[in-house]
């Protein structure tokens, strides 16, 4: 079954009680463990969350940069033929 599936007030809905129940484990977790140790939970999961957003940023430019070199290329094979047919070459 798909997002489309649902409607907006179910999706809504869904939202609301997955929110809740995220709040409600927080609130156990702070409880059972205290806030030191889920704020260290909560510090190693951003540290992950940086390194996530480095990685997807280097893999964008690494992308970027061969989309550049491939158009590049493409630009000089098109003027190429061109260049040797009015020189004489």
């Amino acid at each position: 079954m798909t997002h489309d599936a649902f409607d907006a007030a179910t999706q809504h809905r869904l939202h609301d009680l997955a929110k809740a129940e995220a709040e409600r484990l927080r609130c156990e977790a702070m409880r059972d463990f205290g806030n030191e140790v889920v704020d260290d939970f909560w510090r190693g999961a951003d540290a992950v969350y940086q390194r996530c957003l480095e990685s997807s940023h280097t893999l964008a430019e690494r992308s970027a940069d061969r989309l550049q070199a491939r158009l590049a290329r493409r630009a000089r094979n098109r003027v190429a033929p061109f260049t040797t047919l009015t020189t004489g070459a």
